[in-house]
């Protein structure tokens, strides 16, 4: 049974690259294109369906576009204030703040969310795709967990195909930060996001997309665990415990999962610690339970399933 699941892991995980081979063969073979207009005639060439289409955008701005690390640890507020007579001069002047944005990170190759996001919208207008900007909210570390920002810290897209909303998220799809370092590493999980999921790591601002994808509320949102991408492809369920933020007077910590395979290697680190260990593990029916010892102090939880963070907690 074990081999079977570890095999339905693998093979879910070759699906997700399967979803860009196509487009990624032809994609790879671009330039690095400092004009969003020509590269958006370039895929309309190369791809006949709105689908191939919008991938192509997704990923060639994910492999192209490198996150702004300087921006990251030195954020500044973005504001810009200019006088209208009408709601088109309004919209009009508001586009091309926008545009101003994309050009320049097609031109410097540089960008945080907003950047990734309204460059993607941007292709797909000129492709008369419809596809819309969401602001939000994501948390990336466990200091964040049950803090609401007083204003949205992300944004990501979605886009209408086949009658389907489909979320993606090309930042997160780019790569990540690691010892201060950008690393370019694709991730397709993030083109067409499952409804199911989303809630676990975007949770937007307007209620129109909330509404449209589940129902949570932003409380609900920030006082869950981290769950990460590995978490995702293994297909578990975290059934206990649902907050994410763990008491440093328990004894120990118990942790169950649903339908995690057998072949999944779990430790668990906490801040503080040299090297990670090997939590208690029982199974009984498809039910996972974790037993971790407290450390008593105020620190995090870090599951890691195949040696890749999957879940934090907040120790307090």
């Amino acid at each position: 049974m074990s081999r079977f699941l570890l095999f339905l892991i693998l093979f879910s995980l070759n699906l997700q690259a399967q979803k860009f081979e196509k487009v990624s063969a032809i994609v790879n073979n671009y330039p690095g294109y400092a004009d969003v207009e020509q590269l958006a005639k370039r895929i309309s060439v190369d791809f006949d369906s709105d689908t191939d289409k919008a991938k192509a955008a997704f990923y060639w701005l994910s492999k192209n576009i490198r996150y702004n690390l300087r921006e990251l640890y030195n954020p500044r507020r973005r504001s810009v204030s200019f006088r209208y007579s009408s709601e088109a001069e309004r919209q009009q002047k508001l586009q091309q703040i926008r545009d101003q944005l994309i050009n320049k990170a097609f031109k410097t190759k540089l960008g945080v969310c907003e950047e990734y996001a309204q460059s993607f919208k941007k292709i797909c207008d000129l492709m008369d795709l419809e596809a819309y900007v969401i602001k939000g909210y994501v948390r990336i570390n466990t200091n964040e967990i049950g803090k609401i920002p007083g204003r949205t810290n992300h944004a990501w897209n979605v886009i209408k195909l086949n009658n389907r909303f489909i979320i993606l998220d090309a930042t997160w799809a780019a790569g990540y930060e690691f010892q201060n370092r950008w690393v370019r590493d694709f991730n397709p999980y993030y083109w067409d996001i499952p409804y199911q999921n989303i809630f676990k790591t975007h949770f937007p601002k307007e209620r129109i997309w909330t509404l449209r994808f589940g129902r949570m509320g932003i409380d609900e949102f920030f006082n869950q665990p981290l769950f990460s991408n590995s978490f995702f492809k293994t297909n578990a369920e975290l059934v206990s415990p649902t907050t994410g933020i763990l008491s440093s007077s328990d004894d120990t910590f118990t942790i169950r999962l649903k339908n995690l395979p057998q072949g999944v290697e779990i430790a668990y680190g906490i801040q503080g610690m040299r090297f990670a260990q090997k939590p208690i593990i029982t199974r009984k029916s498809n039910i996972t339970t974790l037993e971790v010892k407290n450390p008593k102090r105020q620190s995090e939880l870090i599951l890691y399933f195949n040696q890749r963070d999957a879940l934090s907690f907040r120790i307090e």
